[in-house]
């Protein structure tokens, strides 16, 4: 009976290692440039993730639709005003952003979702504010504050 189970988990191992839950290489690729274009302060660098339309929130301001250009603009116009950057993701997708602006230091919350479309891993949403997650991406008009 030992022989004849061993033979199944022979046969479905290697199967199985590959089944294991974890991040994507592909996905862990662009978190990783993620992360080292928001260290270095070159938003250049993840240029080719950003796909036709970017929902950012920077600090107070949420921009939908943002096309590549003007999303690179607002992060270059975000990290021109930092003296010194530190950022780690926490874990996949979240993490935190510790700079200082004139001598003051300070911290922010990053979360970024991306998504695949055609095989290809792009940037859908990016957080860079303290805002809640539940509600960061709501689009409130202002008269209904």
């Amino acid at each position: 009976m030992k022989t004849l189970s061993l033979v199944p988990l022979i046969l479905f191992f290697p199967a199985l290692l590959f089944a294991q839950p974890g991040v994507p290489r592909d996905v862990e690729f662009a978190l990783s440039r993620i992360e080292h274009a928001f260290q270095t302060s070159n938003p250049s660098a993840i240029e080719d993730l950003l796909p036709m339309a970017t929902l950012m929130r920077l600090g107070d301001s949420l921009y939908w639709s943002a096309s590549p250009i003007m999303a690179l603009d607002l992060l270059k116009t975000y990290f021109a005003a930092k003296e010194s950057v530190l950022f780690r993701f926490n874990s996949p997708g979240s993490g935190t952003l510790i700079y200082s602006t004139a001598g003051k230091r300070d911290t922010v919350s990053v979360d970024v979702w991306l998504s695949r479309t055609r095989g290809e891993v792009s940037v859908y949403a990016l957080n860079i504010s303290n805002y809640p997650l539940a509600t960061v991406f709501m689009h409130t008009h202002p008269s209904r504050r």
